[in-house]
C-alpha cells in the first residue's frame, strides 16, 4: 500500500512538472478589441487540433423572478439559428469540418466550446461571431424549445426526488441572493417568458463587452487575430449590465426541509453557508472536504456506509462561485435508515475536525488530490480553454490559474479547525430530509 501511495506521489509529482514546463503564464497572449471583447491565446502545436471557448458573463445569478432560467434556455436558443445559418446549420457545418461543439450554463457563467481541426478557424470565428449578435428567435422555434426546457425540468427535477430536496434545501438556506433557485428555473417562470423580455435580455448580456474569448492550440496567434478582428469588430458593445448588490444575510438558526412522497429510498441533504471562491477560507473548507468526503477511506463514507451501513453514498463539498454559496454534504440512505441518527453522525465528524482537525496523512491526500485534480485537467487543449476562461470569470483574471496550487499550499493543517468553526455550526445549517411516503 505504501509503494502504491509513492507511485501515485511519484505520478503527481512528475505530471506538475511537465505542466509547470509546457504550460506559462509567459507563453499566454491577451488581447482586447475596442468593443470591449478579451481575447486570450495559447498556442500550442503538438496536435492538429484547436479549442475555441466563448465565456459570457451570465448565469442564474443574474436572472430575476419572473426570468428564472432564461440563461439556460438561451444556451438552447444559440443552436437554433440566426440570419445567415439557419437552424440546425451550426452543428452542421461544424460536423462537415469534422469538428463538435458543446455548451453549459451555471450560476455565473455561461460557456461554448467548439474543437475542430486548423482549417476551420476562420468558418468557426464567423459562426460564433455571428451567433453572438444575430439569433432570430423564430417565434414557432421559441415556443418549441420552451417546452424542451419544461421537459428537462419535469425530468430532471421533479421526477427526480434528489434534485427535488437540493432545490428545496437551496431554496430555504438561500433567502435573498439569486442563488436561491437554481439555473434550470422555476416552472412558472419557464412557462410564462415572453419573447420579447428574452431577447432583451440576449442583447443586454451576448455583447462583446460581457464576453471572453479563449483559444488554445494550432494556430497562429497574430492571424487569428485578424481573423477575430475581422467578424467580430462590428458587433457593437452594449450598456454594461446591471451589476448584482444583494446580498445574503447571515442565517440566524438551524433550517429544516422535510418532504414526504412517494419514494422507494429516503433522501438526506445538509448545507452550510460558505464563502466565495476568492476568500481564503474557500482553499481552506476545499482542503478540508476531501477528507471529510471523498472516496472510501473518507470520514463520512467510513462512518455512514461501512461501519454504520446506513447509507449507500456520501458526497458534496464546496463550489467554486463568484459570491458566497453552500458547502453541501449529501447522503444516499438505506431504505428505511434513521435519517436523524444521520445528521447525528455528520455532526460528530464535523466536531471532530474541528476540535482535532486532520492527520498529517489527511492533510497530504487531500493536497496530492487536489494537485492531481488541477494538473489532470491541463492535459487537453478544452482543459486549459475551460481553466483559463473559468478563472477569467470566477476570480477576476485568468492570471489566478497560475497561482491556485500556490494558494493551496498556503493553507496550514493547523489553520483548517479555526475555518471549520466558523462555518460548521448550528446557527449556519439547513437540513433537507426526503421520507418515502408514509414514513415517520
Amino acid at each position: 500500500m505504501r509503494n502504491r501511495f509513492l507511485l501515485i506521489l511519484l505520478g503527481v509529482m512528475l505530471m506538475t512538472a511537465f505542466l509547470q514546463a509546457s504550460f506559462t503564464k509567459q507563453d499566454i497572449k491577451v488581447y482586447q478589441l475596442d468593443n470591449g471583447l478579451k481575447i486570450i491565446f495559447f498556442e500550442d502545436h503538438k496536435i492538429p487540433s484547436i479549442s475555441y471557448y466563448t465565456f459570457f458573463r451570465v448565469g442564474s445569478r443574474n436572472e430575476r423572478p419572473g426570468l428564472t432560467g432564461v440563461s439556460h434556455y438561451i444556451e438552447h436558443m444559440m443552436f437554433n439559428g440566426t440570419t445567415k445559418f439557419g437552424p440546425g446549420e451550426f452543428d452542421r457545418i461544424m460536423e462537415f469540418y469534422g469538428g463538435a461543439n458543446n455548451a453549459y450554463t451555471s450560476d455565473d457563467m455561461t460557456a461554448y466550446t467548439d474543437w475542430f481541426p486548423p482549417h476551420a478557424l476562420e468558418k468557426m470565428i464567423e459562426m460564433e461571431a455571428d451567433r453572438m449578435q444575430g439569433l432570430i428567435f423564430d417565434p414557432e422555434v421559441f415556443e418549441s424549445e420552451r417546452g424542451v426546457v419544461a421537459s428537462e425540468r419535469r425530468m430532471g427535477v421533479e421526477n427526480n426526488n434528489e434534485a427535488i430536496l437540493y432545490e428545496n434545501v437551496r431554496a430555504t438556506a438561500i433567502m435573498a441572493h439569486p442563488y436561491h433557485w437554481d439555473v434550470i428555473g422555476w416552472m412558472s417562470d419557464i412557462l410564462s417568458w415572453r419573447r420579447d423580455e428574452v431577447i432583451q435580455y440576449y442583447r443586454t448580456y451576448y455583447a462583446p463587452n460581457n464576453a471572453v474569448l479563449v483559444v488554445v492550440g494550432d494556430f497562429d496567434s497574430q492571424k487569428t487575430l485578424e481573423l477575430i478582428k475581422k467578424y467580430y469588430s462590428g458587433i457593437p458593445a452594449q450598456t454594461p449590465p446591471p451589476p448584482v448588490t444583494t446580498a445574503e444575510p447571515p442565517q440566524m438558526g438551524r433550517k429544516e426541509v422535510v418532504i414526504k412522497k412517494e419514494a422507494q429510498t429516503p433522501s438526506f441533504l445538509v448545507v452550510y453557508h460558505a464563502p466565495r471562491c476568492q476568500d481564503a477560507d474557500f482553499f481552506a473548507l476545499s482542503v478540508m472536504e476531501k477528507p471529510l468526503l471523498q472516496g472510501e477511506s473518507s470520514r463520512l463514507y467510513r462512518r455512514l456506509v461501512r461501519d454504520e451501513q446506513l447509507a449507500i453514498s456520501v458526497y458534496g463539498g464546496i463550489e467554486e462561485k463568484i459570491d458566497p454559496f453552500l458547502f453541501s454534504i449529501n447522503v444516499k440512505p438505506r431504505p428505511g435508515a434513521d435519517l436523524d441518527k444521520i445528521e447525528k453522525i455528520i455532526d460528530e465528524e464535523l466536531n471532530k475536525i474541528i476540535n482535532d482537525g486532520l492527520t498529517e496523512q489527511e492533510y497530504q491526500k487531500a493536497m496530492n488530490i487536489i494537485r492531481s485534480d488541477f494538473y489532470f485537467g491541463l492535459q487537453t487543449n478544452s482543459g486549459k480553454a475551460n481553466l483559463l476562461g473559468a478563472s477569467e470569470l470566477l476570480f477576476g483574471s485568468y492570471e489566478h490559474l497560475f497561482t491556485i496550487v500556490d494558494r493551496y499550499s498556503q493553507v496550514k493543517r493547523e489553520e483548517i479547525p479555526a475555518v471549520a468553526k466558523k462555518y460548521f455550526h448550528e446557527l449556519n445549517k439547513t437540513v433537507g430530509k426526503l421520507i418515502p411516503q408514509g414514513g415517520n
